[in-house]
C-alpha cells in the first residue's frame, strides 16, 4: 500500500516561542563566554604578563584601582593609585584635586620607578587612564616640582597631535590649581624626586627588555595594560576576555581581588555552577575579619573606618554615622571612653540626614575631654562616605595646618571657603585614595560649613534675671555621657539617685503643669541668616511608649508616679535685629535610662542617667503635645546627648527651677 503524499497540514512546526532567533542565540553564547570561570581564567593569564613586566623593569607593581588589583598577586602589590579614565576623555581632561595620588611618589623614591597596572575592555588597546590621565599627572607634578620647562608626554598611538596640543594648553592651569588649592609641600616632594617623571607604555604586543634598563634622565612610570586587545567578538577567543576584571560589580558577586588571590586555585578549578556557592562561602568566612582604620595625615589622632566589624579598641572617642548605635557592650569591652551616635540612613538619604546631624556634633564636639594623646575614630557603613564628611567638618573647624587637633579654638566662618574645604579633603584622599565621599555628602558638609548659622548659636541660653534662674533649654555640653567602666555599686541604699529625683519631680502633675520661662540669643556670622533673640515658655509632658523601639529598650521602668519619658516642648517669639518677628518651636525627648549589666546589679542600685533625643518632626509633622511620641514611638529621633550620673557634690550639677504662670 502506497503512503499518501505529505501535505502542509501534516507538518508540525515548533512554536515560535520555543525557537530561539539569531539575536537570542548570540546573547546566550556571549553570556556563556563572559562567565565567572572565563573571567578568572583570563585574569590569571594576563597576570602572568604583568608579572613579567615587573621582572623586566625591576620595578614594583602598583594597581590602578579598581581594576588593576585583580591582575596583581598579593605578594607583588606595593601600592594603589586612583587615576580615572574619565579624566582623560576627549575634551574632559583633568588633574584631580580630590585624588592626588602622591603616594606613588613614595614608591618612586624607594625604587626609582613603578609599574602601574590597568586594563580596558574590548575596543581599545590602552585605557584612557594610562594613555592620558597619568601623563597629565606626571607633567603637572614635574612642573610643580621642577618648573615649567618640562613637556607633556603622551602615547602617539592613542593620542593625536591635535588632542596632545589641547591637553598641553591646559597643563598650566592644572599646575596653578594644584599649588593654590592643595598647597603641597614642594620641598618635601622635591626630596622624593631626583629626576622628572616620564611615562612608558607597555602592552602584550610590546617587546620587553632582556635585562632591567637604566634610566639616567628620568624616573620611568611604566604604564602596563594587562589584557591583550581582542579585535573580534569574545566568542572567537576560546574563552579569553579582554579586560575581564573591568566593572567587577556586575559579575564578581561580592568577590574581591584579595579574596580571589587568597583562594585562586579553588576558584579557577570550580565549575560555573559551583562558583557562586564557593564565592558566597568565602565572603561569609571573611566577614569575621575586623575593619582596618586609616590614620588621616598629617594628624596623628584622627582615624576613619567602616562600621562593619569595627574594632574600637585603642580609641578614646568613637563617632558613628549609622542607622543603629553600637552595642554598649562592644564599647565597654574596647574600653572606649566616649561614644557619639549620629543616626543616619544609607545612601543619599544618609547624606541628607548628615546635614541635620552635623550642627549638633559640631556644637558638642569640644565638650569631650580629649587629651593630646586621645585618638578619635569616625565610622559609617562603608567607611568611605558619611564618616568622611563628618571627619572633613572636624578637619575644617578644629585642626591646624600642621595637623594638630585644637578643640579649644574653633576656626571662624570667614576663614572657611570651598577652596579650604578642598584642601582638607585632599588630606583624607591622600591618606587613603579609596576614601571618596559622594557628591551628596560633600554638599551636606558645604551647607553646614558655608551656609548655616553657627551651630552653637541655637544651643545657647541666657537667664531672664539674676534672681529668677530658668531651666536651661539646651543641654550643658560638659555633661556628655562618657561610658562607665566602673563596677556597679552594691550599696543597698535605696534612696533615689539625682537623675531619678529630677525626672520624678518633672513628671509629677504639679510640675508637668508648670511652664518654664527661657530666653536665647542667636548670633549668625552670615548676613543671609538673621540674628536676634527668642523669649518664650517650655513644658515637660509625661509620655509613655505604646511599643518601645529596640533602641529604647533600656529605658528604666518608672514607678506609678513616674513616666518613662518626658516630652520637652518650647514656643517663643523670635525677634531679629532688624525688628522682624517669627514664632519659633522645638521639641526634645527626655528619657530616664539605667546602666544594668546583671540581675545582681539591678537588685542593688543601678546607675541612672538622663538621655535627650531629638524629636522626629519628619515622622510626626505638626503634631501636638497631647499626641506625645505617637504610635510605636515614631516621634523619638536620634540621640542628642546623654548626661552622666549626676552627683549632688559636683559644681556642674544641673539645677531645675521655674516660675508658675
Amino acid at each position: 500500500m502506497m503512503s499518501q503524499p505529505l501535505s502542509e497540514a501534516d507538518i508540525i512546526f515548533p512554536h515560535l516561542s520555543n525557537t530561539p532567533n539569531l539575536s537570542s542565540t548570540l546573547s546566550s553564547l556571549r553570556r556563556s563566554t563572559l562567565s565567572i570561570h572565563n573571567r578568572l581564567s583570563s585574569i590569571v593569564f594576563d597576570s602572568a604578563f604583568v608579572t613579567s613586566v615587573a621582572e623586566a623593569y625591576a620595578f614594583p607593581l602598583v594597581a590602578n584601582e579598581r581594576c588593576g588589583s585583580w591582575y596583581i598577586p598579593l605578594s607583588l602589590k606595593s601600592e594603589s593609585v586612583y587615576f580615572k579614565s574619565t579624566d582623560g576623555h576627549m575634551g574632559e581632561w583633568k588633574f584631580s584635586l580630590r585624588r592626588l595620588n602622591l603616594q606613588l611618589l613614595d614608591v618612586v623614591e624607594k625604587w626609582g620607578g613603578a609599574v602601574i597596572v590597568d586594563s580596558t575592555r574590548r575596543g581599545k588597546s590602552v585605557p584612557d587612564a594610562l594613555s592620558k590621565t597619568v601623563p597629565i599627572w606626571c607633567c603637572v607634578i614635574n612642573r610643580a616640582v621642577f618648573g615649567e620647562k618640562h613637556d607633556l608626554f603622551t602615547w602617539p598611538q592613542a593620542v593625536g597631535e591635535s588632542e596632545h596640543a589641547q591637553i598641553e594648553r591646559r597643563i598650566g592651569g592644572f599646575v596653578r590649581q594644584f599649588l593654590d588649592i592643595c598647597k603641597p609641600n614642594i620641598p618635601h616632594l622635591r626630596a622624593k624626586l631626583q629626576k622628572p617623571l616620564r611615562p612608558i607604555w607597555v602592552t602584550q604586543q610590546s617587546s620587553l627588555p632582556n635585562s632591567p634598563p637604566l634610566f639616567s634622565d628620568f624616573h620611568p612610570i611604566v604604564l602596563c595594560t594587562a589584557s591583550r586587545r581582542v579585535r573580534g567578538a569574545e566568542g572567537s577567543e576560546n574563552g579569553y576576555i579582554q579586560g575581564a576584571a573591568d566593572d567587577h560589580e556586575a559579575w564578581a558577586q561580592g568577590l574581591t581581588p584579595t579574596l580571589f588571590w587568597q583562594n585562586k586555585n579553588i576558584l579557577t578549578n570550580a565549575s560555573e555552577e559551583e562558583a557562586p556557592g564557593i564565592i558566597e562561602r568565602l565572603i561569609a568566612e571573611k566577614d569575621g575579619d575586623h575593619a582596618t582604620a586609616t590614620l588621616i595625615k598629617p594628624t596623628n589622632r584622627l582615624y576613619i573606618s567602616s562600621s562593619h566589624s569595627v574594632d574600637p579598641r585603642g580609641f578614646d572617642l568613637v563617632i558613628s554615622c549609622t542607622a543603629e548605635s553600637f552595642p554598649q557592650s562592644l564599647l565597654k569591652d574596647a574600653n572606649v571612653q566616649h561614644y557619639l551616635h549620629l543616626k543616619c540612613q544609607t545612601g543619599k538619604l544618609g547624606s541628607r540626614d548628615l546635614r541635620s546631624r552635623l550642627p549638633h556634633l559640631l556644637a558638642i564636639f569640644t565638650s569631650f575631654p580629649l587629651s593630646e594623646h586621645s585618638r578619635v575614630l569616625f565610622c559609617c557603613p562603608t567607611g568611605k562616605d558619611l564618616s568622611v564628611g563628618t571627619l572633613l567638618a572636624i578637619l575644617c573647624l578644629y585642626v591646624d595646618e600642621d595637623g594638630t587637633l585644637n578643640i579649644g579654638k574653633r576656626r571662624e566662618s570667614k576663614d572657611i571657603g570651598k577652596v579650604f574645604i578642598k584642601q582638607r579633603l585632599s588630606w583624607i584622599t591622600t591618606s587613603n585614595p579609596a576614601l571618596n565621599p559622594s557628591r551628596a555628602t560633600l554638599q551636606s558638609v558645604n551647607a553646614v560649613l558655608l551656609e548655616s548659622e553657627n551651630p552653637k548659636a541655637h544651643l545657647q541660653t541666657n537667664k531672664l534675671s539674676n534672681d529668677k534662674p530658668t531651666f536651661p533649654t539646651s543641654i550643658a555640653v560638659r555633661d556628655t555621657k562618657p561610658i562607665s567602666h566602673e563596677p556597679t555599686s552594691t550599696n543597698n541604699d535605696r534612696s533615689p539617685s539625682l537623675p531619678t529625683s529630677i525626672f520624678h519631680n518633672l513628671a509629677t502633675p504639679s510640675s508637668s503643669d508648670r511652664r518654664w520661662l527661657f530666653t536665647r540669643t542667636l548670633r549668625s556670622s552670615l548676613p543671609t541668616h538673621p540674628s536676634g533673640s527668642v523669649i518664650g515658655t517650655a513644658t515637660f509632658t509625661p509620655c509613655s511608649f505604646p511599643s518601645p523601639s529596640p533602641s529604647l529598650s533600656d529605658t528604666a521602668t518608672s514607678p506609678s508616679t513616674m513616666q518613662q519619658a518626658l516630652l520637652y516642648a518650647e514656643e517663643g517669639k523670635f525677634v531679629t535685629h532688624t525688628g522682624l518677628q517669627f514664632t519659633a518651636r522645638r521639641k526634645y525627648m527626655y528619657l530616664l535610662k539605667r546602666d544594668v549589666n546583671s540581675a545582681a546589679e539591678a537588685e542593688a542600685k543601678p546607675k541612672r542617667h538622663i538621655a535627650v533625643h531629638f524629636f522626629d518632626d519628619d515622622k510626626m509633622p505638626g503634631s501636638s503635645i497631647l499626641e506625645g511620641v505617637g504610635k510605636d514611638s515614631a516621634g523619638v529621633g536620634g540621640l542628642f546627648v546623654e548626661m552622666d550620673t549626676l552627683e549632688e557634690s559636683r559644681e556642674d550639677v544641673l539645677f531645675l527651677s521655674g516660675n508658675d504662670e
